[in-house]
């Protein structure tokens, strides 16, 4: 065990599972077999309503991945509702005690933690062929709103964007047993600052085989604004709900005239997924590095450094309806912000508008292509076969104005 939570030796066991032959027996887990890569444009062209695995597809999935696994559903739901906060623990008490005689208990339980089927299931396909967490808040406080089944279909979509091979090497934990140590000639106040951008169960939360999963959590951003974030060096997202759910497909925003007519939270997802690319790209394992404040990442290798500068890039499509939250990070009409912001935005234009980048950024496509995406290339929203917004009329301009406060 990594720490005193029992409930993380769930964590030790599936790792163990995972390196089982695939056949014959038990499968091994987190294959990538039914969440494929999606390198066309079915996800982009695509609202809320379309193009995620069906309900049915889901139970196939988890039964390809139980089957000869004795207790993993068991421990797969422990995983997935692990929380420390008192309110959470009797809440899954409570499930627990009605779901006594149910005829998979496990499944009940974690079905009354999500209030949906549906969002049950997917959170717990997701996590065995992907090894994504997708879970509440621990904060209880009333004013962070929950995930729900939408956000878990747009979730997939998000992590079928990203290769497998990346999502992997996300998952690798950096060490903090040294981090004490290494922080302790620093003022307070930094060392406080580091270790409260921590994730609370970090430290008890590193499996076995030294992975922690890509965790997505509901959360209040920075100024209770911000739609998502990603610590520096972490890999959990924490999504401010109402703020990320502006993306959604029939969005009005006036300061870019126009109205989604797809959901337009994908490029959100896959943007803060980048941060954590960038987080975690250069960490083998096992070099000295440390977990939050002394480590090499992507934006900030020197020579990559000049790639980004040079990059020029367009205001779309992850940063359009905030694009004007920071005035200083628009210059002449593209997205020029801070080195981890601007890398973060190459890598998701580089899978959602890729012809865009070659053409504008042909020297920072082509270290993507061939330094991060192995030679994996896409096709973007400029593919899609129908508009994918549209501009606003003269009463909708005043409706979203006065959304905004303006």
């Amino acid at each position: 065990m990594n720490g005193p939570h029992s409930l993380w030796a769930t964590g030790i066991m599936l790792c163990s599972l995972s390196s089982l032959a695939a056949t014959p027996g038990p499968q091994a887990l987190f294959q990538n077999r039914f969440f494929t890569l999606s390198t066309n444009t079915e996800l982009l062209c695509a609202t809320s309503e379309q193009q995620f695995t069906p309900t049915e597809r889901l139970a196939d999935i988890i039964h390809f991945y139980e089957n000869n696994h004795p207790n993993l559903r068991q421990q797969a739901v422990a995983v997935l509702t692990d929380h420390t906060n008192p309110e959470h623990l009797t809440d899954l008490a409570g499930y627990k005690d009605d779901c006594e005689k149910h005829i998979s208990a496990d499944l009940c339980v974690l079905e009354k933690y999500w209030g949906d089927k549906d969002a049950a299931w997917r959170a717990l396909a997701l996590f065995y062929d992907t090894k994504t967490v997708i879970k509440h808040s621990e904060d209880y406080r009333y004013q962070v709103k929950r995930f729900d089944a939408d956000h878990l279909r747009i979730f997939e979509k998000a992590i079928r964007k990203i290769p497998a091979f990346l999502r992997q090497n996300i998952s690798k934990a950096k060490p903090v047993e040294n981090l004490d140590k290494e922080l302790a000639d620093k003022p307070t106040a930094i060392q406080e600052l580091i270790h409260d951008a921590f994730q609370e169960d970090y430290n008890t939360s590193i499996w076995q085989d030294h992975t922690h999963p890509l965790t997505l959590v509901p959360g209040v951003g920075f100024r209770s604004r911000t739609v998502a974030q990603v610590f520096s060096g972490q890999n959990l997202i924490v999504f401010t709900v109402k703020e990320f759910d502006k993306g959604k497909e029939g969005g009005s925003y006036r300061d870019i005239d126009v109205q989604y007519l797809v959901d337009f939270r994908l490029p959100i997802v896959v943007h803060e997924i980048a941060h954590t690319i960038d987080n975690f790209h250069f960490w083998n394992g096992t070099d000295d590095l440390y977990f939050f404040y002394k480590y090499h990442k992507i934006s900030n290798d020197e020579q990559i450094m000049k790639i980004i500068a040079e990059a020029k890039l367009a205001l779309w499509p992850s940063k359009w309806f905030e694009a004007f939250e920071y005035l200083y990070e628009v210059n002449d009409g593209r997205y020029d912000g801070n080195t981890q912001e601007k890398l973060a935005e190459l890598v998701a234009q580089y899978i959602l508008i890729p012809e865009r980048l070659q053409e504008s950024s042909p020297a920072a496509y082509q270290w993507l292509r061939n330094e991060v995406f192995r030679g994996i290339e896409y096709q973007g929203y400029d593919r899609c076969p129908t508009p994918i917004t549209r501009p606003l009329s003269w009463w909708q301009k005043y409706a979203s104005g006065k959304l905004l406060g303006q």
